[in-house]
């Protein structure tokens, strides 16, 4: 009888959990943007099949992982710190799985102290800074590289190194391998024919580096605001020709600096796309908040700067008032230059993502959301500029909705079919329902996607298959959290069918990762 009573008594206690849990909207959506503190190396993580003995490489991912230190608390989920997360596929068949912390400097002092230290960041904290601290942030700068993870060829080591990146020039060379962090490093900015020190501001930059077409070089950009009156700001772009070593390919005034994430690349040009979301130098000394200190023109048009490579020549034009995180890809079509991008009407979507509205079941499904898929058509020879948007299909409805995007690589700067991103509020009314979509650019009502209920993605990677059959052939590797059992998995999803499978558990939840890369051959 007692034995009877303790199962009956486990069985009811089950059945009320997995009441609760069902009975919630959308389950675990909060742990996303929950801090999670455990660091492990190299723990064996089991896939449900066979793994191919091509997949031999290491998948490094960037993203959130610490959301308050003590009595304090970051306001936006942007301003996290920094936590890596790396899967090695070892091709004999075994996988393992590592995770640590960005040790920035930010980071080691808020630790040291308890309490997050004043240094810059996208918003602010809870409770806020003094005016001193606001003061003793601006003076220190960003310092937390929470968004993306890269590697520069070092011709001098004839070696990889590998970097930790933010929307700014200061960056963190990481060791791939234990993913310690190693050095902050800031690299001299290689002003030609201006000079730096007449500049208030010269760290904006960007977290998506562009590979050169032919070359181990990247390209990227630095803004500079003019400090003096009468001499205007400047953006430059500028040529990764190892992590410290930068050359400048051209450079040209501007009345105001935008905020820009990302950038295209062709064979030849490099495409920038300059919102008018623009620097407030007045608001980012009072407020010590970069978020408080940019201004949204809604009635200015968006500025496309295109950089002949071979001339450095820059040309200027202006089409609608279109606002982007995000560029997908870009190649020449005979005289025209074609450029994908996810957009939005505005930047205002950015705001919402708070942590306190992110994990509001209620708040966060007020806002929009949705990313939309647009081609750009420029002519040079005409200066002109023209956009198609891209519309959703049939089958998905939402499939030009994605954002965070990821193309097979062997098909940058060339004409391509495929875009795979994640799309937000499937539904229209729950945040929370986001799929990763397949978007066929080449051929009608020809989208896929993967969905499962109370399942939350984040950004895919693009693994091509050794065979290359099909621009398609490949792989999607994405982290992905149960929400039920808040636990996270990494999946494996057929690019062709965009089904899973194959996954493996992994030995702890990951918060919500921004951007990584996969890299061939365990590091």
């Amino acid at each position: 009888m007692v034995h009877t009573a303790i199962l009956l008594v486990s069985l009811v206690c089950k059945t009320v959990q997995t009441f609760h849990v069902m009975s919630e909207p959308d389950p675990g959506f909060d742990t996303f943007f929950t801090t999670n503190l455990e660091e492990m190396l190299d723990v064996p993580i089991h896939f449900d099949k066979p793994l191919p003995s091509w997949l031999r490489g290491t998948l490094i991912r960037n993203g959130l992982g610490m959301f308050e230190v003590g009595h304090r608390n970051f306001t936006h989920s942007f301003d996290a710190f920094g936590k890596l997360a790396s899967w090695k596929f070892y091709g004999n068949g075994s996988a393992s799985f590592s995770t640590n912390f960005i040790k920035s400097d930010f980071y080691k002092d808020s630790i040291a102290k308890d309490d997050i230290a004043p240094y810059l960041m996208f918003e602010s904290v809870k409770p806020s800074f003094n005016e001193f601290q606001k003061m003793e942030a601006l003076v220190r700068g960003i310092d937390n590289m929470n968004v993306n993870v890269y590697r520069f060829f070092n011709r001098q080591g004839n070696n990889y190194e590998y970097a930790v990146l933010n929307d700014f020039w200061k960056i963190y060379q990481i060791n791939p391998t234990s993913l310690d962090t190693i050095s902050p490093v800031t690299a001299d900015l290689p002003h030609k024919g201006h000079s730096g020190s007449y500049t208030f501001l010269s760290f904006l930059s960007t977290a998506h580096p562009l590979p050169e077409y032919g070359t181990s070089n990247h390209f990227t950009f630095v803004s500079s605001v003019s400090l003096i009156p009468g001499i205007k700001s400047r953006i430059s772009l500028i040529r990764i020709k190892s992590m410290e070593e930068r050359e400048e390919i051209a450079s040209w005034p501007v009345d105001r600096v935008p905020y820009m994430h990302s950038f295209s690349v062709t064979k030849n040009y490099v495409i920038i796309f300059a919102a008018p979301f623009f620097v407030n130098v007045m608001n980012m000394v009072r407020y010590a908040a970069p978020i408080k200190g940019l201004d949204w023109k809604a009635n200015e048009p968006t500025t496309v700067y295109v950089i002949n490579l071979k001339t450095k020549a820059v040309t200027s034009l202006e089409t609608d008032n279109v606002f982007t995180m995000h560029h997908v890809n870009a190649f020449e079509s005979g005289s025209e230059i074609i450029v994908d991008i996810s957009s939005y009407p505005s930047p205002n979507f950015v705001k919402n993502l708070e942590v306190s509205i992110l994990k509001d079941p209620i708040k966060r499904n007020l806002f929009d959301a949705h990313a939309y898929l647009r081609r750009y058509i420029i002519n040079l020879s005409k200066e002109s500029i023209m956009f198609e948007p891209i519309q959703g299909s049939k089958a998905v409805p939402f499939s030009h909705n994605l954002d965070l995007p990821t193309i097979n690589e062997n098909y940058r700067y060339k004409d391509y079919c495929f875009v795979y991103g994640l799309v937000l509020k499937i539904d229209n009314v729950t945040l929370s329902r986001e799929a990763i979509v397949k978007k066929d650019l080449c051929r009608d009502n020809n989208d896929k996607y993967w969905y499962v209920e109370n399942h939350y993605a984040s950004e895919a990677v693009f693994i091509p298959s050794p065979t290359k059959k099909t621009e398609d052939d490949g792989y999607l590797i994405v982290p992905i959290l149960d929400g039920y059992q808040k636990k996270s998995y990494i999946a494996i999803i057929d690019a062709v069918s965009m089904e899973i499978i194959n996954k493996a558990d992994l030995p702890t939840y990951v918060p919500f990762n921004l951007h990584g890369r996969y890299f061939d051959g365990v590091l």
